[in-house]
């Protein structure tokens, strides 16, 4: 095996994928709240789009999006069964996702679509400035 090969596929993951495995075990006895909701984020030229997986949920009681101050919030609930199972592995609970928006974020224009577990948030995006800009400065 080459050098390049090497590098290209190391022998242990990098450490981010660790602690996000570690997170969706549920913590150290598997009984922990439940991890956060896996994102996909997308930035066009007019868009910024959201996929949060959210499987098996009744987007109009389980999940809450709201906006504030450039935050985008994803919040789900997620409810047992109102008959007592056997032996189950599914959890239960409240899990959340906070995502900041891009600069020209337009708070005015979103749209939230629930399809086949995968919730899509749509934000669109305005000009933003890009001139360079001085401030003067005073002098006292």
């Amino acid at each position: 095996m080459s050098a390049e090969t090497a590098r290209k596929h190391p022998i242990f993951p990098p450490f981010t994928e660790w602690v996000d495995a570690f997170a969706l075990m549920g913590g150290w006895d598997g009984k922990s709240p439940l991890p956060g909701i896996r994102v996909e984020e997308h930035l066009d030229d007019d868009a910024f789009t959201v996929h949060a997986e959210l499987p098996g949920l009744d987007p109009t009681r389980d999940i809450d999006v709201t906006v504030d101050h450039g935050m985008l919030r994803i919040h789900a609930e997620r409810h047992p069964d109102r008959k007592e199972p056997q032996r189950t592995e599914f959890r239960y609970g409240a899990l959340a996702r906070d995502i900041r928006l891009p600069q020209g974020a337009l708070d005015d224009d979103i749209t939230a679509v629930y399809e086949d577990g995968v919730l899509t948030i749509r934000v669109g995006i305005g000009s933003v400035p890009t001139r360079l800009r001085h401030i003067p400065i005073e002098r006292r």
